[in-house]
């Protein structure tokens, strides 16, 4: 065999990591106390598909999906849900106090308004 071809038998490289919305739903119920009822179910199946075939990243499904369970709410609200946890921007910093002081060039500041 020459060194500059691919070994014959399949593919060299592992399989990336795919995650199905059957898997994510069943994360889901072993993580309820009680298993949800199956209309329920199929509506957030649909919901983790289309975001999913959309290329949402499992993980930030994985995190919309334990909000949700938290909050029990409507399936179709996930979308939210995701949108939240990949947006969540850490908390933003305040602007640094400056107490207020007389403006030197009094007309710049405030026209002709004085």
């Amino acid at each position: 065999m020459d060194l500059g071809n691919t070994p014959s038998g399949g593919a060299s490289a592992p399989a990336p990591d795919t995650v199905s919305a059957h898997q994510l739903i069943t994360e889901y119920v072993a993580a309820c106390n009680h298993r949800p009822p199956d209309v329920f179910l199929k509506h957030l199946g649909g919901e983790v598909r289309k975001l999913l075939d959309e290329g949402v990243v499992p993980a930030h499904l994985r995190a919309a999906l334990e909000r949700h369970r938290a909050k029990g709410l409507h399936p179709s609200v996930l979308p939210s849900l995701v949108h939240e946890v990949m947006n969540a921007a850490s908390p933003a910093t305040p602007a640094a106090h400056r107490a207020w002081t007389n403006p030197t060039d009094v007309v710049a500041a405030y026209g002709d308004e004085l």
